[in-house]
């Protein structure tokens, strides 16, 4: 689930590609993302109670926002695996209430490439 994108960017249509299921969110009247993580949280936990797996499937986020802490927190209490993909500077609390973290700095140079 994302905002809605410039014409020009093909992150989105990249993440189809490779077998990701996207939302794409429209911005309001006055261009501002609303209720996005809520709307992000929703579907995770939905996905985790009706689709997912505990014993074989994780579910990713790529943010690194601590408000998705709660959420994370009540999953891995649940037995799910939940992992981050994000910059460095994600909240350390989020770090912390994940299975794993994966640190995306590394890999700036080859994602403006692709």
């Amino acid at each position: 689930m994302g905002r809605a994108h410039p014409k020009n960017d093909s992150l989105w249509e990249v993440a189809r590609r490779r077998g990701f299921e996207t939302v794409i969110e429209d911005r309001n009247l006055s261009n501002k993302e609303k209720r996005i993580d809520t709307g992000i949280v929703t579907m995770m936990m939905k996905d985790a109670y009706t689709r997912a797996d505990k014993t074989k499937d994780t579910l990713t986020l790529v943010a690194g926002d601590g408000d998705y802490v709660p959420t994370f927190k009540a999953l891995t209490d649940d037995g799910f695996k939940v992992e981050i993909a994000f910059w460095g500077h994600a909240s350390a609390a989020l770090k912390r209430a994940c299975t794993k973290f994966f640190n995306l700095n590394a890999y700036l140079d080859h994602l403006r490439h692709q």
